[in-house]
């Protein structure tokens, strides 16, 4: 929720202090210095059409991305690893930390915005990198879930794990748009993040179960994890990997790019889908709040009535004909359609030029939603239990990579034509699902 609420306010915010402390023609003004503080919510509706702001925000966006994606590459195998030894609630407590000592710096910035400069956020974003933050905590979630169900209910169990984010999104923007109207004020809804991730911290570490029992039952002796954590780990769950079939192998390949690519512009392209519209129809804060809040309704609709129901149609088929493959057409064609899906839906928010139509194909995108709980439930079941967070890790190290790396492209794209034509980031973005579309071809069924 947390995450929901922060989404609109974190990049207004960021967005109004760069353009006040870059762009601001009041800043040291007598007006400003009789009130309590600038007006950031003005001085940022002042500058939505700004195209060198747009560009400084961008920029911003790829030094953010950089800093915590990197340091996450670091710290995601490691902490993946460690789950699966020390348990799953140690970590998901850890994965708390760095959020809040973001906030709380954002906290800063908000109140003292003539003293603090805008980039003393990016130490925030680094401490959420090593910590895991969102990447971290939704693997070793994925890993909890998998010590609790079978193989034949991951697809749907995750597709819940993914249904309740896009919950958060249906309601953190309209608390968030609720807060920022009645008090206009980003400090409020900051205050109340960092007491939320308290909250979780104490409630990961001490009410919530273990699901590990054997690993919660032992301490992890110290040596034995110098000697085998991070890297190491993840080297030595490749190889193991590696032992497997070439068919397995190639699959799981083939899998794990497309979930690269699929991660990576779900991140990259949340704050530029914002400041898109910003741009083009200069929407505030309260508007963008209402159109996120509509497609992620659209896309929990999506995973919890029409994903379940067409997933229990297929396996009724798949009974029927007595099917034993693991990759059958059901879940691979669930992956194949929602990547036909991204690529109508940027293709359609490139050429949108009215507001109606940018949302329209914004539905068409977001009703790709369950396409990441089909990877993950397709990968997993490729290893065995006590594999389940190495593998994790894999792919939360991927997920850390693709985050800087997609990003980085995507903001480039968009501050390099922001003030030209910016449509050319929605195309890029459909070449790129075009091209892991392609790359689902190669997959062939498998049995486990």
């Amino acid at each position: 929720m947390v995450f929901g609420i922060l989404t609109v306010p974190e990049l207004n915010s960021t967005f109004a202090l760069i353009c006040h402390q870059r762009y601001s023609e009041s800043k040291n003004s007598l007006e400003q210095s009789e009130t309590k503080g600038p007006d950031l919510f003005k001085e940022l509706d002042n500058c939505l059409g700004n195209e060198h702001a747009q560009t400084q925000l961008s920029q911003f966006l790829l030094y953010r991305e950089i800093a915590s994606g990197l340091l996450g590459a670091v710290s995601t195998p490691v902490l993946s690893s460690l789950s699966d030894r020390i348990g799953r609630r140690r970590i998901l407590a850890f994965t708390a930390v760095g959020p809040l000592i973001k906030e709380v710096l954002l906290l800063l910035l908000l109140w003292y915005p003539d003293s603090v400069d805008v980039y003393w956020l990016l130490v925030g974003y680094a401490a959420e990198g090593l910590s895991g933050g969102f990447i971290v905590s939704m693997s070793t979630s994925q890993a909890y879930i998998t010590d609790l169900v079978l193989l034949k209910d991951r697809a749907r169990v995750f597709g819940y794990l993914q249904a309740s984010l896009f919950c958060t999104l249906v309601l953190g923007p309209i608390i968030a748009g609720v807060l920022l109207t009645a008090f206009s004020s980003f400090q409020l809804i900051f205050e109340v993040a960092v007491c939320s991730h308290l909250l979780l911290g104490l409630i990961f570490r001490f009410a919530l179960p273990e699901s590990r029992q054997s690993s919660s039952s032992s301490m992890v002796d110290t040596e034995h994890l110098s000697d085998e954590n991070g890297i190491r780990s993840m080297w030595s769950s490749l190889k193991s990997i590696r032992a497997s079939s070439i068919s397995r192998r190639r699959n799981m390949a083939i899998l794990a790019f497309v979930d690269f690519v699929v991660f990576g512009v779900y991140l990259g392209i949340s704050p530029l889908q914002l400041a898109y519209p910003g741009y083009l129809f200069h929407w505030t804060p309260a508007i963008q709040s209402l159109v996120m809040a509509l497609t992620s309704s659209w896309s929990v609709l999506v995973l919890i009535v029409l994903f379940p129901t067409a997933m229990m149609l297929v396996r009724r088929r798949d009974r029927r004909t007595s099917s034993v493959s693991l990759l059958k057409f059901g879940e691979m064609g669930a992956v194949k359609l929602c990547l036909m899906l991204q690529v109508m839906g940027y293709i359609g928010i490139s050429l949108a030029r009215t507001p109606g139509a940018f949302i329209t194909s914004s539905l068409v995108v977001a009703s790709s939603a369950p396409i990441s709980p089909l990877l993950t439930s397709c990968l997993t079941a490729y290893v065995s239990s006590d594999q389940i967070g190495q593998l994790l890790g894999i792919l939360s190290f991927l997920h850390a990579i693709s985050r800087v790396v997609m990003p980085a492209v995507m903001n480039a794209t968009y501050s390099r034509t922001v003030g030209i034509f910016p449509a050319p980031l929605f195309m890029l973005l459909a070449i790129f699902q075009g091209v892991s579309l392609l790359a689902t071809m190669g997959v062939k069924a498998d049995v486990v």
